[in-house]
């Protein structure tokens, strides 16, 4: 795709096309992917948009070591990508049972929505992504809140950068593709201000396409959803558009983000630029298994979040009533991936 220089042709073509938007950084985008497709539908008239997920949950909802796999979800339909309904449920070891952000969205969607699971690498993604555009859906947005898709990926604050960077991978192999960020700093990993330092770059670059910003009537669209699901940065975008600003504390304390003019809006990039910054999306663009994007991130040093939950799961147990102590699993993987004694996942590949 040569990308158009003028709004009208941008929003002709997502409106001829239709949008996939991804949850870019963890379950609890999907969230904030579901807002983005009826703003779009709002402000746009887009009348084709389906959010996509990953099945990846944090840690206090999901309490075991890596992204949801295949075989762990029931009442969902199974192919390329697992198509998720309002009854679909996750079972983990010790048969224990949760209920996806992604079936809480598609309930309140309407219908079933796309997910992708990680055991195939990032070309099993793409062939997941491959399948939504076959459904309609030629363009593909990866959105992240908070921004961790442009990290570099050795940021000291940086606590999950492998779910925004497989995102980034995989519509990278697509030219009708976008990356999207909303609320810079929302996550409370990359600070708002170094966020847009990032962007900055590449608007240098080129890569700057527009920004999309959110209405306060868009307070309507969060609360259709909010009460149902679980996220903390998905909710930065709507405390803003309800004049609630200034520092908020998120993930139990142990993290602060500043809630300002900026959070309610989100800047659209091109693929390309974004892959052309960053490195863990280009190290494992081509990977067929999840031990394959690990090991492609401990050679570029980077300690993503499957490290932090595979040290959680070895320090701590694992199942419900875990209570790890963060910052030292966030240590404690550092060290092991810096010392490269990296931590050997017992995962399906």
């Amino acid at each position: 795709m040569t990308w158009c220089l003028s709004v009208a042709e941008f929003i002709s073509r997502i409106r001829d096309s239709g949008v996939a938007v991804l949850g870019a950084g963890g379950a609890g985008d999907i969230i904030s992917a579901y807002v983005m497709c009826r703003v779009l539908e709002d402000l746009f008239g887009v009348e084709s948009c389906v959010p996509v997920a990953l099945l990846w949950e944090r840690w206090v909802k999901d309490p075991f070591p890596g992204p949801v796999t295949k075989d762990a979800v029931r009442g969902a339909r199974v192919s390329k990508c697992v198509w998720v309904s309002r009854d679909t449920y996750v079972v983990r070891p010790g048969n224990y049972v949760f209920r996806p952000n992604a079936s809480i969205v598609a309930e309140v969607f309407g219908s079933e929505i796309p997910a992708f699971t990680l055991e195939d690498g990032v070309l099993g993604v793409v062939e997941c992504l491959e399948e939504v555009r076959e459904a309609g859906y030629s363009h593909l947005m990866a959105l992240d809140v908070g921004g961790d898709v442009l990290a570099r990926g050795w940021e000291p604050s940086l606590w999950s950068p492998l779910a925004d960077a497989v995102s980034v991978a995989a519509v990278s192999h697509f030219s009708d593709s976008s990356v999207a960020v909303l609320a810079p700093g929302a996550d409370g990993e990359l600070p708002a201000n170094y966020v847009l330092k990032r962007i900055e770059e590449v608007m240098r670059r080129g890569g700057y396409l527009g920004a999309i910003g959110l209405w306060r009537d868009h307070i309507r669209i969060y609360e259709e959803i909010l009460p149902k699901a679980t996220t903390e940065a998905g909710k930065a975008a709507y405390h803003a558009l309800r004049g609630e600003v200034g520092e908020v504390a998120i993930r139990e304390g142990s993290r602060t983000i500043m809630i300002g003019p900026h959070t309610p809006i989100t800047y659209v990039l091109r693929t390309d630029t974004v892959m052309g910054v960053t490195v863990l999306p280009q190290a494992i663009r081509r990977t067929k298994t999840l031990n394959e994007m690990l090991n492609a991130a401990h050679k570029a040093g980077i300690v993503t979040e499957l490290d932090l939950e595979l040290t959680i799961a070895k320090l701590y147990g694992t199942g419900p009533g875990t209570k790890p102590d963060w910052l030292k699993a966030k240590q404690e993987a550092r060290r092991a991936v810096f010392t490269t004694k990296s931590i050997k996942p017992k995962l399906k590949s």
